[in-house]
């Protein structure tokens, strides 16, 4: 179940890396057509405007068309991936195709001096922006170099080996770059899985008792500035356990500090199964010191807690010899309320 999650994160990333990446595939294929656009024009400086648009209706579509995509993937992105995906899948179709009728327009008009640099930057471009999706990678590109080869062949009868050489080492380039900044963007996803499992260690640590593996005075006085602000904004009450192991330093002269270090263990895991509320905290306090945090509890709630602790421990009867109180492990128990004022 856990692998499966994290694929379907590693899925989910994938999907929205390629969708941050889509605005600017947008903006490349606007530049390339104002720059195909300009190109073109200056062969009919002599036409008006009107005439250059009908002249080149497809130059002319892609601006809109990238600028519609853009207007249309921001009011879906709200939606949900699901939606904004879809979105992407229509607009890559009508760039391809505005392109092939490009690439049409040029071949026919015998400026195949234009289609290969733009075929070369339409399809890098692609890569760049959707190496991560297949789909919509081979979507756009397709259709773009099927074109150009095919009109190039057949209406021009272009064939050669050299053509057909120079398309293959394209389609290699093209192919190898993509499996390769896949493997890339794999790699980045497992190093930052691997720095977040890190840093949650790190922050355990930093935040856990070694010994016990209950919370520290560092976490326990960090959190309990957090409640008491809140506490103090809400005028909730809260209150706090201080115990204390009797005669814990005979204890260890007596059982030996490794046996010393058995019983803490025990005892904090004795007090975390008094406590009933994921919002309290039991934390190691001092060397045979702990205490409790309790918000939004009252004096009988915390006193509720305390009986809990005594009745758990005097069923775990752990011998205490030398203790002046009981044959087996006591501790002292102190409860505090406050009101949600800062004193």
């Amino acid at each position: 179940m856990k692998e499966e999650g994290y694929l379907e994160w590693v899925d989910g990333e994938k999907r929205r890396s390629t969708l941050r990446n889509f605005n600017w595939f947008l903006l490349v294929n606007a530049l390339f057509s104002v720059y195909l656009f300009f190109q073109r024009g200056q062969a009919f400086a002599a036409h008006s405007f009107a005439q250059l648009i009908g002249e080149m209706p497809a130059i002319s579509a892609v601006i809109p068309v990238s600028a519609l995509s853009y207007v249309v993937l921001r009011q879906l992105a709200p939606r949900g991936e699901s939606a904004a995906w879809r979105g992407a899948v229509v607009s890559i179709s009508l760039l391809a195709l505005c392109w092939c009728a490009i690439f049409h327009h040029l071949i026919v008009n015998d400026l195949i001096y234009l289609v290969y640099p733009l075929t070369i930057g339409l399809l890098f471009s692609s890569l760049v922006a959707f190496y991560l999706s297949p789909k919509l990678f081979f979507l756009f590109s397709m259709p773009v170099l099927l074109v150009a080869i095919a009109e190039n062949i057949f209406i021009r009868s272009a064939f050669s080996l050299a053509n057909m050489i120079s398309y293959a080492l394209m389609l290699f380039l093209i192919y190898s770059a993509q499996r390769r900044l896949k493997q890339w963007f794999q790699l980045a996803i497992e190093r930052e899985q691997e720095n977040k499992r890190l840093i949650e260690r790190l922050s355990k640590l930093a935040h856990r008792d070694p010994l016990t593996g209950i919370a520290n005075r560092r976490y326990f006085d960090h959190y309990f500035d957090a409640v008491l602000l809140r506490e103090s904004t809400l005028q909730s009450p809260f209150a706090l356990i201080l115990l204390d192991v009797d005669f814990f330093k005979k204890y260890n002269d007596h059982y030996g500090h490794q046996q010393g270090d058995e019983c803490l263990i025990r005892l904090a895991a004795c007090l975390e199964s008094a406590t009933r509320r994921s919002q309290d905290l039991v934390a190691r306090y001092g060397g045979e010191e702990f205490i409790i945090l309790l918000p939004k509890s009252d004096a009988r709630e915390a006193e509720n807690v305390a009986q809990r602790i005594a009745a758990l421990l005097a069923g775990l009867a752990l011998p205490h010899a030398d203790s002046e109180v009981a044959q087996w492990v006591t501790v002292s128990q102190g409860v505090a309320m406050a009101t949600g004022t800062k004193p």
